[in-house]
């Protein structure tokens, strides 16, 4: 579940920070088609992108006929897993919305020099199948902690990840009913209401 946090202690303990969450996405297209799977982590300070690389042996000469990963003592969850990108907070704008069943994030990198070409941005839509609605939640949660509690990353988004210009959400009628709680009458109630008293 938590394959970028065991890359990073397993290979990248030098530039290893707490990963605040991370979750399965999809990159898609501007008509919504899935074009690569990516594994995306939080930290305090950067966003890091990790997906699977399942040529990852071959290319390094090594050949087996099977797996056999309890004689190379590799977790099997990250044998094939690299880490392929890590972008530093202070140039990314997150958007987070939802169109009807699907939970999408928006990320642009902003660039410091304006002579550099801005690139488009790129949306990832929210994995994990029934879990998709808590990991969108979370991730607007933990981004929002993130901009109050560390002064530096004020700018990391236009505006709040719970503001309606970045948060597009169906709109759902709710209706309440408020039960009157039953409370049954007393003895004396009953006696004085049928004497006429009370």
């Amino acid at each position: 579940m938590f394959r970028v946090q065991k890359v990073l202690l397993s290979e990248y303990q030098e530039i290893y920070e707490p990963v605040m969450i991370e979750s399965p996405f999809t990159l898609v297209d501007v008509d919504g088609l899935g074009l690569r799977q990516y594994q995306i982590a939080l930290t305090g300070s950067k966003l890091l992108f990790g997906s699977d690389n399942f040529d990852k042996h071959e290319e390094q000469g090594e050949e087996y006929d099977e797996p056999d990963v309890s004689n190379r003592g590799l977790d099997p969850e990250i044998e094939c897993f690299d880490l392929i990108s890590m972008v530093p907070l202070e140039y990314i704008h997150f958007n987070f919305y939802r169109q009807r069943d699907r939970c999408l994030m928006m990320l642009s990198v902003q660039s410091l020099d304006q002579q550099l070409k801005s690139e488009p941005p790129m949306v990832f839509e929210f994995g994990g199948h029934i879990h998709k609605q808590y990991y969108w939640h979370t991730w607007r949660e933990r981004v929002s902690l993130i901009r109050c509690y560390q002064t530096r990353f004020n700018h990391i988004t236009g505006a709040s990840p719970f503001s309606s210009s970045d948060v597009h959400m169906e709109e759902e009628l709710h209706h309440v009913q408020v039960h009157v709680p039953h409370r049954p009458q007393s003895v004396y109630s009953l006696c004085c209401s049928s004497a006429g008293g009370a």
